[in-house]
C-alpha cells in the first residue's frame, strides 16, 4: 500500500513537470536576451505531443497563442490554429496549419479591426477568397478595393469610392490572359467595358481621386481608333469634346463656365491611316485636365502658332511657324510680360534670345555670341561669350557658392572633340593649367568632378597620370595611361578623354 502512494506520488510530480511552463525572452529583432532587456517574451506548455505557445508583449499583453510541434525561436512548426494579435490586444492574423503548412482557413484585419484578408488555402498553396484594401489618401491610397479569388489566378477587383454600388469600375481577370473592366458612373451609372480580345468596340474611362469622379470617357472601335473622347471636369461639366469617322472629325473645347474657347477639325487620311488636324486650335490638357500645357493652331493643315504654358497654366511660349518651319519664339513671364524674342532663319535661331530651361542664349545674325545656364535655384552656373573677331568662346564656369571653378577658351569651330586652354582655380586663385586638343589632354594638370568621385589626370610625356579620389577626398586608384589609348567605355574610371560637360559638372570643395 506504501508503494502505491508512493508511485502515485512520483507519477503527479512528473506530470506537473511535464506541464510545467518555461519562459524565453526576446529582444526587438525576436532574438534571444536577457530579462531586463527584452521587449517580448514567451511562455511554452507540453500539451501531449505538441507545445503551446504564449508569446506576449513586454507590457504582458499576449502577441500569439499556438500549438506547434517544434518551438526552436524562428522554426517553430505551427499546428492548427494560430492567432496573433497586436499591442492592444486586438487578433491581427489568424491562420491554420498542419505540419508548418498553411492549409484552411487564414484571416488578417488592420488596426482598426477591418478584413485584410479572408482566405482559404489549399496543401498545393494555392488559395480562394477575398483581400481587402481600404481609401487613405493620407497613404496615397485614393480608393477601397475588394478582390475575389476564385482560384489563385482568376480574380475579380471591384475599385470603388465609398459606396461599392456606386461610382467604381470592375476588373475581371480569368488567369489565362484574358480580361475584362467595366466601367460605373455616378450613382453606379452604367458606362461601358473594355475587353481582351478584338470581338468589338472598346470603352476607356479615367477617374478623378477625392472625390472618386469621372474624367474621361474614350471610345474606340474593334480596330483600335479612338472615335470619341469626352473629358469632363471634376463638376462633370464637359471641357473638351472630340469625336471622329471615316472622313474626318473634330475637336471642340471649353472653359470652366461652358462657353466654348476652341474648336479644330481634322481630315481622315486613308493612305498614312492618320487624323490630320485642319483648321482651328487643338487644345492639349496636362495629366490631371486641370489645365492646358500647350494649344496649337492650325489653318489649312498646317501649325502656325503653337503656344505652351507652365506648370501654373501661364503663358509661356509662343512658336510661329510657317510650312512646318519655326520663324519666331517669343518668352512670357508668368505675369504676361514680354521676357524676350529670338527670330529664325533656315529653321535656325538666328537674331534675340533663346530660352530653353535652365540655358539662356543670344543670337546675333545666326551666331550665338552669349549664354549663360543657372542651377535649379536660380544661380549663374555658366556664362559664355564669344570674341570681337567670333573665333574664339571664352567661358566661365562657377561653383556652388558662386566662386569661379574655370575659365576656358575653345575656338568658335570645334573639332570631332573638346579643344580648350583650360585654368582651374582653387579659393579664388588660379591653381591648375590644361590644354585639350579633340578631347585628349595635351599638357598640365586638371582635376574635375565624376559620379564615383574626383578624378585627377596630368601629362607626362605619352603617358596621362590618372588619380581618382572619394567623395571623402581619399585617394582610391593610381593609374597611367597611354595617351593615345582609347577606352570605348565613356564611363570608365580610367577613361581619359575629357567633355566640355566634365568640367560643368557640380564642383567638389576640395579641388
Amino acid at each position: 500500500m506504501k508503494k502505491l502512494l508512493m508511485s502515485a506520488v512520483f507519477a503527479l510530480i512528473v506530470n506537473i513537470h511535464a506541464g510545467a511552463q518555461e519562459k524565453i525572452y526576446f529582444d526587438e529583432n525576436w532574438e534571444k536576451t536577457t530579462q531586463n532587456k527584452m521587449e517580448f517574451y514567451r511562455e511554452t506548455e507540453h500539451k501531449g505531443k505538441l507545445i503551446l505557445i504564449r508569446d506576449f508583449y513586454k507590457n504582458g499583453t499576449l502577441q500569439m497563442e499556438g500549438l506547434v510541434s517544434d518551438a526552436t525561436p524562428g522554426s517553430e512548426i505551427y499546428e492548427g490554429k494560430i492567432t496573433w494579435y497586436n499591442a492592444e490586444g486586438k487578433v491581427l492574423s489568424i491562420g491554420t496549419y498542419s505540419a508548418g503548412q498553411q492549409v484552411g482557413p487564414a484571416k488578417t484585419f488592420d488596426e482598426q479591426g477591418r478584413p485584410l484578408e479572408d482566405l482559404i488555402y489549399k496543401a498545393d498553396g494555392s488559395f480562394t477568397g477575398k483581400i481587402y484594401s481600404y481609401k487613405n489618401p493620407e497613404e496615397m491610397s485614393n480608393h477601397n478595393i475588394i478582390t475575389t479569388y476564385e482560384t489563385s489566378d482568376s480574380f475579380k477587383s471591384i475599385i470603388y469610392d465609398e459606396d461599392i454600388k456606386g461610382i467604381r469600375y470592375e476588373t475581371t481577370n480569368d488567369g489565362k490572359g484574358a480580361f475584362e473592366i467595366k466601367f460605373y458612373g455616378e450613382k453606379g451609372k452604367y458606362i461601358g467595358t473594355n475587353s481582351s480580345g478584338d470581338s468589338g468596340d472598346k470603352v476607356t474611362v479615367e477617374y478623378y481621386q477625392n472625390p472618386m469622379r469621372v474624367s474621361k470617357i474614350e471610345k474606340q472601335n474593334k480596330d483600335g481608333k479612338v472615335t470619341e473622347s469626352i473629358i469632363y471636369s471634376q463638376e462633370g461639366k464637359i471641357l473638351q469634346e472630340e469625336r471622329k469617322n471615316k472622313k474626318g472629325g473634330y475637336q471642340k473645347t471649353y472653359d470652366e463656365a461652358g462657353k466654348q474657347i476652341g474648336s479644330l477639325t481634322y481630315i481622315y487620311d486613308k493612305e498614312i491611316d492618320y487624323y490630320t488636324p485642319q483648321d482651328g486650335e487643338e487644345y492639349l490638357f496636362n495629366y490631371d485636365f486641370s489645365g492646358f500645357t500647350a494649344v496649337n493652331v492650325y489653318k489649312n493643315g498646317s501649325a502656325i502658332l503653337n503656344k505652351y504654358f507652365d506648370e501654373n497654366w501661364k503663358l509661356s511660349s509662343e512658336q510661329v511657324l510657317k510650312d512646318e518651319v519655326t520663324q519666331e519664339i517669343r518668352y512670357y513671364h508668368p505675369d504676361g510680360k514680354l521676357k524676350g524674342t529670338v527670330t529664325y532663319k533656315d529653321d535656325m535661331p538666328y537674331n534675340g534670345t533663346l530660352y530653353e530651361g535652365l540655358v539662356e542664349q543670344h543670337y546675333k545674325e545666326g551666331i550665338l555670341v552669349y549664354s549663360k545656364s543657372f542651377r535649379e535655384d536660380e544661380k549663374l552656373k555658366t556664362e559664355t561669350k564669344i570674341n570681337a573677331d567670333q573665333t574664339v568662346y571664352n567661358s566661365v564656369v562657377y561653383d556652388e557658392k558662386g566662386a569661379i571653378a574655370y575659365t576656358y577658351s575653345q575656338p568658335a569651330e570645334q573639332g570631332d572633340g573638346f579643344t580648350a586652354q583650360i585654368v582651374q582655380y582653387a579659393k579664388g586663385k588660379p591653381a591648375n593649367k590644361a590644354v585639350v586638343k579633340n578631347g585628349i589632354l595635351e599638357s598640365g594638370k586638371l582635376k574635375y568632378k565624376s559620379e564615383s568621385g574626383l578624378k585627377e589626370l596630368e601629362r607626362s610625356g605619352k603617358w596621362i597620370i590618372v588619380k581618382i579620389y572619394n567623395t571623402e577626398g581619399k585617394m582610391i586608384q593610381d593609374s597611367k595611361i597611354h595617351a593615345e589609348t582609347e577606352d570605348p567605355n565613356t564611363d570608365s574610371l580610367l577613361n581619359t578623354q575629357i567633355t566640355e560637360a566634365d568640367l560643368q559638372y557640380e564642383s567638389f570643395e576640395t579641388i
